[in-house]
Parts: C-alpha cells; structure tokens; sequence
C-alpha cells in the first residue's frame, strides 16, 4: 500500500474514531442530565410526600386539639407548632431513603420575606439553602408569612455519577481499549511499512552486492576461455585470482545473511572458551592488511588492558571485531583515521572502536542496531551494506551478557564500545 494511501485510511480513521469519542461523550452528557432530572424529580416527590402528610396531620381532630391548647398559652402559633422540627427531620429521612436517595443533605425552614431560619439542619449552609432549586412553600400549613422549607445536597453530581458508575466505567473501558487498538493498528501499519521499506532496500543491496562479483568471475572466466590466454601463464593466474576472490566475496555474503537468518531463529551456537581478546583485535585488523595499504588507513592501536582473557565465542567476537573496522573504513572520507584501544573496569573488558567518519545523526543512532536498518546516506553512494552487520554485533554482545555503547557526531567521526564481561560462569569444564 502506498504511502499516501496508508496516511488517507489513517486520518479517515482517526476522524471516525474522534466522532465515536464525542458521540459517546455526548450521549453519556444526556444520560447524566436525565440521571440528574431523575434524582431532582424524586427530590421533589419526597418533599411533596412530607408536606401532604404535614397537610393530612393539620387536618386531624387530635392534631386541631393540641394546636388549640398551644394557641391558649401563646398570643400566636408559629410555623413550628404546625411543623414540628422533630417530626420533619424524620420524615424527610424515611422519605428520602424511600426514594433510594442517599448521601448527605441539609435543609431548613426559613422566612423568605426576612431570611431568617427557624427550623432545621443546617451548620454553616444557609446560603447554599437560600440558593438551592429545592424551595418548597408551607403557605398551605402555615400563614402567616413567607415561609419555605429548603433542601441542599452535597455532592449532587457524585450522587448521581454513583448512581451511573458501572455503565460509565464500560463505557470508558471499551473507549480506552478502542484507542489502544487504533494506536497501535497504526503503529503497526507504519512499522509494517517501514519494514517493507528496509526488505526492499536489503533486497536491492543484496542484489547490487552478489551481481558485481558474479559479473568479475564471469568476465574473468571468459577471459581465460580466449586461446591467446592459455599460454600465459601470468595472465591465468591472474584471472584464476581474480575470480578466487570474487568467488570469497560471494561467500562472506552468504555467510553474513546465513548468520543473521539463525540468529533471528535463535539457532546460532556458541562456542564458549577462554579467548585471547587483544589477539582477536590483532587477528581482526591482520585481516584488513590489504585494504588498509590501498587505502592508505591511519589505524592507531592502544591495547592498554591488564585483564585480556575472557570465556568467549571466538568466532563471533572476532566477527564483532571484523564488522566494526569495516564500518570505520567503509563510512570514511578520504583516508581513513581508526583507533582502537582496551582497557578494564571492574568487571569488563572494553573494546573502543572509533574513527573520524561521517558519523550518525542523532536520530538514527537509537535505530542502527535493528535488523535491516540502514543510516539513509545521502549522496553518498560507494558505501553499500546489507543493514545486518550492526545488529550481529549487538546480537553478539548481548549473547555474551555484554552491551555496546555508540557516541557520535555528524562529520566527527563515530565511536563504538564494547563491554565485554569476563563470563568465567560460562566456562564449561
């Protein structure tokens, strides 16, 4: 898929995945608000419940009775005599709890026209009770007076989100999932892509790199089939070389991609003895003779480690040693300038390999040990590769409990450290 069509299905889908988020918060705002409508509306039963039995209790004989014996002792009654605290504080509890709302509220009875309170429970609230949408008037009980009986809940809206809790945590659980899903469709859209990208490009380099040595040994194998060659013997041996060489060339290639296919497999063994680090250095660089005296290589060599011995693969690590100065060599301008050195730490064996190259950019060094990663290289084009050499490296290290540090500066040169440990528990006896 291109890449403009990838982006296309990914915007389309992200614009679907943002109208579903506000869809769903739009209708979880509706049920809150009906949720809230609900629990006002039986606010409002309960106290019209409270207030009518207050209005069926005046209408009683007995109750008629005691008001006119109070009135006898008072030159008038008040609202408390026709609505007892004591009795009112009940009912709004038995009402309340009928009417399954819980939590905590405050109410009062106060005169309107004054705002004086006279009855109720109320510590500190009056103004949240003059305020609140909850004012019932008492004028059918008692006049004279403005007088109202007020509700407050604290905590309405985590009343009624309590009341809405398990179908909101679903809600926001499938959301959340469907998020994570999209993101990480995504990520792997891109990462698949990306891989591609890389495929295409090893396939291509792997094609450019097996067709120049095939095309040397075949020129070459021509060359020796014309009869003027035959009797030279010079010239034979010349071209028997030259199509050896290409022929080695061939087989480093096969070797390279063979060794990263069983590492991907996790089928690579390791052959763990005590190896001679410093001599696999020398072993590695012995074996650049040629192209450091035809690139004229300035390589400078500090062996500064005490401890040098250390239970290892030689193969691989020499390998490791080989894929590192073949990189300082390979990503160099002009004449190449290489050093590498040793040295201990209380535990380790550090390798150095650092050249004065083109370096790496700050935001492919987290990349160049990946698979198939290859450092885009501009303009530069001599310097081709597979994109597998670092990453045997890391593979490697880490097999042997090591790690590799990388510090590098764009056109400073770049520098490679290898702590190896000395693995003693790995010796086989």
């Amino acid at each position: 898929m291109k890449k403009k069509a990838i982006v296309f299905v990914i915007v389309l889908t992200s614009v679907s995945l943002v109208g579903i988020v506000f869809t769903q918060l739009f209708w979880v705002k509706k049920s809150l608000d009906l949720k809230s409508e609900q629990f006002d509306n039986s606010v409002r039963i309960a106290i019209k419940s409270v207030l009518n039995q207050f209005m069926d209790m005046k209408n009683d004989s007995v109750f008629q009775q005691k008001l006119l014996l109070i009135s006898c002792r008072k030159p008038k009654l008040d609202v408390t005599d026709v609505i007892p605290p004591r009795l009112l504080d009940s009912l709004l509890t038995e009402e309340f709890i009928c009417m399954g709302l819980g939590g905590s509220y405050y109410y009062g009875l106060y005169d309107r026209s004054i705002g004086r309170f006279v009855a109720g429970r109320y510590p500190d609230n009056e103004q949240q009770l003059l305020e609140s949408p909850y004012q019932f008037s008492v004028a059918s009980l008692f006049r004279p007076g403005d007088y109202y009986l007020s509700i407050f809940f604290s905590g309405k809206s985590g009343l009624v989100l309590r009341q809405m809790e398990g179908w909101l945590l679903l809600s926001v659980f499938f959301l959340i999932i469907l998020i994570i899903s999209f993101i990480w469709v995504a990520y792997t859209i891109f990462r698949q892509k990306r891989l591609s990208e890389m495929k295409t490009d090893f396939i291509n380099n792997l094609t450019h790199e097996f067709k120049t040595p095939i095309a040397t040994s075949s020129l070459a194998a021509e060359m020796l089939l014309r009869p003027e060659i035959s009797d030279e013997k010079d010239k034979v041996k010349k071209y028997a070389g030259v199509i050896l060489d290409e022929n080695l060339r061939l087989q480093n290639h096969v070797e390279q991609v063979l060794q990263v296919a069983l590492l991907e497999k996790g089928q690579q063994q390791y052959k763990f003895r005590r190896a001679n680090i410093h001599q696999l250095v020398s072993s590695a660089i012995d074996s650049f003779s040629l192209i450091i005296k035809e690139k004229n290589v300035d390589i400078s060599i500090s062996l500064d480690a005490d401890r040098y011995i250390a239970v290892a693969d030689r193969a691989h690590i020499l390998n490791v040693f080989h894929n590192l100065i073949d990189n300082a060599i390979k990503y160099s301008h002009g004449r190449p300038v290489i050093q590498i050195s040793t040295w201990n730490t209380k535990n380790h064996i550090v390798i150095r390999v650092s050249d004065k190259g083109i370096g790496i950019s700050p935001q492919h060094q987290k990349d160049i040990f990946k698979n198939l990663f290859r450092v885009p290289m501009g303009n530069i084009h001599d310097a081709r590769g597979f994109g597998l050499g670092l990453y045997y490296v890391k593979t490697v290290v880490n097999h042997h409990n090591g790690r590799i540090e990388v510090k590098s500066e764009l056109g400073k040169g770049s520098s490679f450290d290898i702590y190896l440990p000395f693995n003693e528990e790995k010796l086989k006896v």
